[in-house]
């Protein structure tokens, strides 16, 4: 039993040992390096090289670009906090009132730079899992609720922001930068609404609205679930509803002189959310 539990910590100091060793690498601010120039730094085996620098990408401690790998800025700066807290609370309740009524999963997100960053998520914790949690990012162009947020800003913004080729998620992703602009033109046509058909994740679509924030801030709110992206379209009215409710309460608390008392969702109300409360999920859907 001692030998194994020594061999565990073996493992596990190598393991920690690799990290350093290439995260060591980028001491310096903005070192690129390529998987092949890691390699030959480190003096590690390339399969090993390549599996720790994409958990260390998943992990958000870097980030994958086309001209190599590079240290990730932190995906919630602290002088954001104060901000992102507010946007969490007035959208909370409304958040709450949509998963209540459709049973799907609820996102909060904002953008930062070419990522999606999750502040809040609601589920019911049974049925499919949704492999995303609060604080953690995906690629902006592969999702509805990225898409969405990138809709809300001009092109040749866009084309600062996301690199080409575009990162594929699953084989439904777009990897295209000329097909995410004309897919962002018809998102705009639809007042931000976006959808995505196993773009992020095998089995799972989602759509999503943009929500305006006092600063201009890219955000907006998802609802995703394992069905047809086509049976998602009856949710839609509910979720521009949703975004626009948010949208003009953070206005209303801008210009604010005091804060006075929260006001109830409106999003989702009494008779719409009784339409959806009565229908089984097959027949919403």
């Amino acid at each position: 039993m001692q030998r194994s539990s020594s061999g565990k910590r073996d493992a596990t100091t190598s393991l920690v040992d690799r990290v350093a060793q290439i995260m060591n690498l980028f001491d310096s601010p903005g070192t690129l390096l390529y998987l092949d120039e890691v390699v030959a730094r480190t003096g590690l085996p390339r399969s090993s090289t390549h599996r720790i620098l994409n958990q260390l990408h998943d992990a958000g401690l870097l980030h994958h670009r086309p001209d190599g790998y590079c240290v990730a800025s932190s995906p919630l700066p602290l002088t954001r906090m104060v901000d992102h807290s507010q946007l969490r609370g007035v959208a909370a309740p409304t958040l709450e009132r949509l998963h209540a009524d459709t049973a799907l999963v609820v996102h909060l997100g904002v953008l930062v730079g070419a990522d999606v960053v999750y502040l809040d998520k609601v589920s019911s914790g049974q049925g499919v899992v949704v492999p995303t949690r609060v604080g953690g990012h995906t690629p902006a162009h592969a999702s509805a609720l990225g898409k969405a947020m990138l809709s809300q800003i001009p092109a040749e913004s866009v084309d600062a922001i996301v690199a080409d080729p575009l990162r594929k998620c699953t084989p439904a992703t777009i990897a295209d930068l000329s097909m995410l602009h004309q897919e962002l033109a018809q998102i705009r046509s639809r007042h931000g609404l976006a959808y995505d058909n196993e773009e992020l994740t095998v089995g799972l679509s989602s759509v999503a609205a943009p929500i305006r924030t006092a600063d201009g801030e890219g955000a907006g709110l998802s609802l995703t679930g394992a069905v047809p992206v086509g049976h998602l379209q009856n949710t839609a009215p509910f979720v521009l509803r949703a975004a626009r409710d948010i949208s003009e309460r953070l206005g209303r608390i801008a210009t604010r002189s005091a804060p006075g008392p929260a006001e109830p969702p409106s999003v989702t109300d009494d008779m719409l959310s009784r339409v959806l409360r009565t229908l089984s999920s097959d027949d919403w859907v």
